[in-house]
């Protein structure tokens, strides 16, 4: 009924508009101005009314679903921090806890100065978020710009390995306020992960207070996190074959020569000097099921310090016979590598090496030092002839009374030479010398032909027979001592990646060379 009406109304309107204009009555404009005027007023407080409730609420939804588009920052939303570290927080053991959405501030008193803290993941896969800010009264703190100060913040598992390392003044991927850095990292498995706090450089003092929050949330990645290690690392004794470490494809492992000082050698560039036979060898073993590229590459994980390493990969039955000859004090001189290199990496921090193994198998890979020290002695003593040590003796270099020595021997002159009973390895050196006054002094009755012992009258015919020095040999008899390390040549951690590519050792074994051969050719 009231829709009738309304609408016979409107039909009525125009009707009497007309009406009223053929009358000369014009009151309708000035009616219908005010009617519009006020409905127009009504309409849009109505209208502003019923955007804001429906518009207010789509702007909080969209800018919660996406803050950033609508430049709010992580940090802008953490309130101020009420608390912070307890020192010493200086290793895991010590750690602050971290309440997750709570900031926490903390302070690097020192340069050597580091705050740890920890958080706990409930599930696996989860995004671990930091907030890292410094407070906003610090006169133009900017971060990025490294104001006022760089610190290094990483996050660790519970042995200390690093899931994500960043300086503050490097942008994260979320976005951030100029005094506030914003970082995620995911930790795959479920556990207590730790944060440390720290100055970046060393050199520089950095004591500015700072803030951290931890956010957890969940991810929707769903695979399963293997419980591995960033890299190996060898396990003594593997100092022969049979002792050897595993090697896992495309793992770094990471060893150290230990030095030794257990046995001597002769220096191979000099004949009369004695050397340490330095260090200890680390062996480890390869498997492969043939026809297969390795790559070996040395010092690339981490670059080494400086340091000079020899390196031979052996075949199974050739490493066999080294432990074998070495096992009964035998030269393994005889034994070809399949190969064999030096790597200094005072010169070259890291190279690379390709070897093909044809046969399946093992295959064994030896680290050892190239260089050798020169051997200190603990004690000198005379040389009998049949090669045993006698009574002690000394082998400082003296000119004066024509000592001399070389290495780790020398030959002494004495007259015990002329003692059977002695025993003494010696030797003649011709050579002026007083008989009766200097060691070892004797004449030589043949030179010249009916020479004199005793000084001859000034009218006699006789000359003074010539005179010689008999020299015993005076040698190191137990080695030991402070060693000398020359420069760059310091015992230094190595390692090296064995990656067994599968790839063929050479192209002609290959499907492919064959299916070459056989395609039809113009000529």
């Amino acid at each position: 009924m009231k829709l009738l009406f309304r609408t016979a109304l409107a039909s009525l309107i125009p009707i009497a508009a007309a009406n009223a204009l053929g009358l000369g009555d014009s009151t309708l404009d000035t009616t219908c101005e005010s009617y519009c005027e006020s409905q127009y007023g009504y309409g849009f407080a109505d209208g502003r009314t019923a955007g804001i409730e429906v518009g207010f609420g789509q702007g909080v939804a969209a800018c919660v679903a996406d803050p950033l588009a609508y430049g709010v920052t992580l940090a802008s939303c953490i309130p101020a921090a009420t608390y912070g570290e307890t020192e010493p927080n200086d290793s895991l053991i010590t750690a602050d806890p971290l309440t997750l959405g709570v900031a926490f501030w903390g302070q690097n008193y020192s340069n050597a100065d580091q705050d740890w803290y920890y958080t706990q993941s409930t599930a696996a896969n989860q995004n671990l978020t930091l907030s890292f800010a410094v407070p906003d009264w610090i006169e133009g703190a900017n971060l990025a710009d490294g104001t006022p100060g760089i610190w290094n913040v990483s996050v660790r598992d519970a042995a200390g390995n690093v899931f994500a390392n960043f300086n503050t003044d490097v942008v994260g991927a979320l976005s951030s306020n100029p005094n506030a850095a914003t970082y995620t990292v995911t930790l795959g498995l479920v556990g207590t992960y730790y944060v440390l706090v720290q100055p970046a450089d060393k050199a520089t003092p950095n004591q500015f207070a700072y803030s951290i929050t931890a956010f957890l949330q969940d991810s929707s990645l769903d695979n399963e996190q293997p419980v591995a290690g960033f890299y190996d690392s060898e396990i003594e004794p593997n100092n022969v074959p049979s002792a050897s470490n595993p090697l896992a494809t495309g793992v770094a492992m990471y060893g150290l020569i230990n030095l030794t000082f257990s046995s001597v050698v002769t220096d191979p560039d000099d004949d009369t000097a004695t050397v340490w036979g330095q260090g200890e060898n680390d062996w480890y073993v390869y498997y492969t099921d043939g026809n297969e590229l390795v790559t070996l590459t040395f010092c690339a994980r981490e670059g080494c310090a400086n340091g000079d390493w020899n390196v031979q990969v052996y075949d199974k039955p050739t490493a066999t016979a080294w432990e074998s000859l070495t096992g009964a004090g035998a030269l393994t001189t005889s034994l070809t590598p399949l190969l064999s290199f030096n790597t200094d990496t005072a010169a070259d921090k890291s190279i690379t090496y390709s070897l093909g193994l044809k046969d399946p198998g093992y295959y064994f890979m030896k680290v050892n030092h190239k260089r050798l020290f020169t051997a200190p002695c603990n004690e000198y003593r005379y040389v009998t002839d049949s090669g045993v040590f006698g009574d002690a003796c000394t082998c400082d270099s003296d000119i004066a009374s024509g000592r001399s020595s070389t290495g780790n021997a020398c030959y002494i002159p004495t007259d015990s030479c002329s003692d059977s009973a002695s025993s003494l390895l010696c030797r003649k050196v011709t050579e002026d010398c007083t008989f009766g006054s200097d060691p070892g002094c004797l004449f030589n009755t043949s030179s010249p032909p009916g020479c004199v012992t005793t000084k001859p009258d000034a009218d006699a015919e006789e000359e003074l027979c010539s005179t010689y020095v008999t020299q015993a040999r005076c040698a190191c008899s137990s080695y030991g001592g402070v060693v000398e390390v020359p420069e760059n040549d310091t015992s230094s951690p190595y390692n090296f990646t064995w990656y067994g590519t599968k790839l063929p050792t050479n192209t002609i074994d290959t499907d492919a060379y064959e299916d070459y051969l056989n395609r039809p050719s113009p000529y």
